[in-house]
C-alpha cells in the first residue's frame, strides 16, 4: 500500500500522522506526491503507522515512498 492508502486505512489525516511522526505537514505531502525524504523521516512515519494500525509497518512496506539513504 502507498503512503496515502494506508494514512487513509486509519483513518488519519495529513496534520495528524505528521504530529504522530513528529514531522511537519509538508514533509508528509512532499512524501505522498513521490519527493525524497530522508530515512530518519521515513522511519518515523513508519513507526506512527505502525502504532495507529497496531501491526508493524516498515519503511520497505510503503509503496512508491522514495527514501534518500
Amino acid at each position: 500500500m502507498t503512503l496515502t492508502e494506508l494514512r487513509e486505512s486509519v483513518p488519519m489525516n495529513i496534520p495528524e500522522l505528521a504530529r504522530a511522526a513528529g514531522v511537519d505537514d509538508q514533509t508528509i505531502r512532499n512524501a505522498e506526491s513521490g519527493q525524497r525524504i530522508n530515512v530518519r523521516t521515513a522511519r518515523a512515519i513508519a513507526e506512527a503507522l505502525s502504532n495507529a494500525l497496531g501491526r508493524t509497518i516498515q519503511v520497505r512496506d510503503i509503496e512508491g515512498l522514495q527514501v534518500r539513504l
